[in-house]
């Protein structure tokens, strides 16, 4: 019993999770200016979720936060609370320190005595602030979405004992039917016991209720939604008779109610879908490996059946990595909140615009992307957004901008944090590495190399140690994390124009479609969401250009000419009347041109990553296991290229010493 109580109370912390998120969403657009009931209800079922959920399960210091706060969205519901900036953005931070203490509880730490205090207090204070201002609510009642027909319904509510002590309010169920329409209320004391017998935490009261409204029975019944197993509830239409109301407008459609139905699994049991899933990929290609045509010819009834077995073999896999994608909103939806901390902290006035937000990835990639978008948005509010003053002085708007996008490009996920600020100073950047032995002083370095040094260790262009930034354990910590999910990070930069940070991420960890390759002895992988043609022979397009080596001619562009057998040091020679070359797109919308022994053919396989027993290789995103049990590498084309094209490799090789191959070893 007991372990089955703990994983009930770890799911209820898991909801208030997402209450959080939901109580963040919706108070950050309403002070946005979007005054909609459907938010402000939003926000009233989240934390009166919470707080049922809290009483349920023992967690004394979450009922009393929750009721205040539950009390204030409720006010404002009812119209006895005017919605003002300075009550939004209290209840913004009520809603962090809300947060805190679920953590805590869920964690088991033990936050300081008093610790919400202030923060009820504060709440409180500015809801009578606001209950006493002249200026008009937000109107939630009958007439919020108005109908031409008007129902009275009669309303049975009879609560059990326990009702009261799960932290459920009957008050508040009121003061909802209210919003709805004309309400008459009788209560039934029948069941109350002598005073003497009387135990204060049981219901003894029932009621019935008489509402009058153009709402439906539906609706009605949400106002119900966190009692219905704690009470016995009948709800009956008496009679539909036409509203005197005139000149409204015209009923608008309902929607029909697509509201998905969803269940909680634990994440062990979808890995072990996944890994099995995956192996059903290695089975596959096994089994694709062993067909050839004296087989097919000799039983074709059979293999039009494997046919079919292997397209829905096809279609679980892909159902099964459906499982694991999850929007993005989760972590974009933490953000708004973070920047007007920032906002504060440096006094600047800073705008968040987001998009993207449901755009779905790996919930693997999708749990460690939290850190690096904070850290970037931290650079963008310290370094990158002006002053005011200064903004003004550059024919700017004084407010600055950042913009946080996702999109799905093919089998990756780009994420973009761009600022309309001042944009990278790169003479400052150029003398702070010359000044640390970083770079010569006679270094000539490309624009996106003198870029690249931003994420290096311990590299901070600020001149002063903030609580915000300043202590260059930022940028590099962010390409760790992103290289460890199988992505890359890049930099760009338009002085006084602004900077953008560009994270590209796999879709998901698991399972991807890629070209087989074989140069020398080993077979490798290449993502086919990369590859835009092969070419042999390609020799004729092939030339030598002073400075940067090997070139082939793609189509009147020139894209750098790659030996896969020179990158990985392998004694082998590349017969180049046999070899292939496989014109592959990088980021940055460039090409490059590998060339290989040979092209084995498609499959589809799952990615494994090896940074978990080994260091990171450069050009090398992951390994697989083939259908004849050998391993292969899963090439990384953008840093293949990266490692061919740096022109600032040479002044670098004091803090990056050349490895086997002319590689860079980090």
């Amino acid at each position: 019993m007991s372990d089955k109580f703990e994983r009930f109370k770890r799911m209820f912390l898991d909801e208030c999770n997402e209450h959080i998120r939901t109580l963040e969403t919706t108070l950050a657009s309403l002070l946005a200016g979007r005054r909609s009931q459907n938010l402000v209800d939003d926000a009233f079922r989240a934390i009166h979720s919470i707080k049922g959920g809290a009483g349920m399960f023992g967690f004394e210091r979450i009922v009393p936060f929750a009721h205040a706060f539950e009390s204030v969205l409720d006010g404002i519901r009812t119209g006895q609370i005017t919605i003002s900036e300075a009550l939004l953005e209290t209840a913004l931070r009520s809603t962090d320190c809300l947060g805190d203490i679920i953590r805590a509880a869920g964690s088991g730490a033990e936050l300081a005595i008093g610790f919400e205090a202030n923060a009820i207090e504060t709440l409180e204070n500015i809801a009578r602030l606001c209950a006493t201002e002249a200026a008009p609510a937000l109107t939630p009642g009958k007439l919020d979405r108005p109908r031409s027909d008007m129902s009275t319904f009669t309303i049975g509510f009879r609560p059990h004992a326990g009702l009261l002590r799960r932290a459920n309010e009957p008050l508040l169920i009121v003061n909802q039917l209210e919003a709805l329409g004309n309400l008459q209320v009788t209560a039934d004391i029948s069941e109350l016991p002598p005073f003497v017998e009387m135990n204060a935490t049981d219901a003894y009261l029932s009621w019935t209720f008489s509402l009058e409204t153009a709402h439906s029975e539906a609706e009605i019944r949400d106002a119900f939604q966190f009692v219905e197993g704690d009470c016995n509830l009948t709800i009956q239409r008496r009679e539909r008779r036409k509203a005197a109301i005139q000149a409204l407008p015209p009923q608008e459609p309902v929607a029909a109610d697509h509201t998905a139905s969803t269940i909680r699994v634990d994440t062990e049991r979808i890995d072990r879908l996944v890994n099995l899933a995956g192996e059903i990929a290695i089975s596959q290609a096994l089994v694709t490996q062993l067909i050839d045509q004296s087989l097919y010819d000799a039983n074709p009834g059979l293999f039009q059946e494997l046919s079919q077995l292997l397209t829905h073999t096809q279609n679980l896999q892909d159902s099964v990595m459906a499982i694991r994608a999850q929007p993005i909103r989760a972590i974009f939806d933490r953000m708004p909140r973070l920047v007007r901390e920032l906002s504060e902290q440096t006094k600047k006035k800073i705008r968040l615009q987001v998009a993207g937000e449901d755009t779905e990835i790996d919930k693997t990639v999708n749990e460690q992307l939290g850190d690096p978008i904070m850290h970037m948005i931290r650079n963008s509010a310290d370094h990158g957004i002006e002053s005011a003053a200064d903004r003004i002085a550059a024919g700017k708007p004084q407010e600055g901008t950042i913009t946080l996008s996702a999109e799905q490009r093919g089998s990756r996920i780009i994420i973009e944090i761009s600022d309309d600020g001042r944009g990278i100073d790169r003479q400052k950047v150029m003398r702070k590495a010359i000044a640390r032995g970083l770079v010569t002083e006679d270094a000539e370095l490309s624009l996106e190399d003198i870029d690249n040094l931003l994420f290096m260790p311990g590299f901070s262009t600020a001149d002063t140690v903030t609580s915000i930034s300043g202590r260059g354990v930022g940028m590099d910590v962010v390409r760790r994390n992103i290289q460890k999910l199988g992505g890359r990070v890049s930099l760009k930069s338009e002085s006084g124009r602004g900077s953008t940070v560009i994270m590209t991420l796999p879709l998901t960890l698991a399972v991807m479609d890629g070209m087989i390759l074989r140069s020398g002895c080993e077979s490798y992988v290449l993502p086919m969401a990369s590859i835009l043609e092969c070419r042999a022979p390609w020799q004729k397009d092939a030339g030598l250009v002073p400075g940067s080596g090997e070139v082939l001619n793609v189509h009147g562009t020139y894209a750098p000419l790659i030996h896969l057998n020179q990158v990985f040091g392998q004694n082998t020679v590349t017969d180049p009347q046999q070899s292939v070359a496989i014109i592959t797109e990088i980021e940055g919308g460039g090409q490059i041109a590998l060339v290989v022994d040979e092209v084995i053919g498609q499959q589809q396989v799952v990615v494994k990553s090896i940074t978990k027993n080994l260091e990171a290789v450069a050009g090398v995103a992951g390994a697989t296991i083939l259908g004849d049990g050998r391993v292969a590498l899963i090439l990384d084309a953008t840093e293949i290229g990266m490692l061919k094209s740096s022109t600032a490799k040479k002044h670098l090789q004091k803090n990056f010493p050349e490895g086997p191959a002319g590689q860079l070893v980090a």
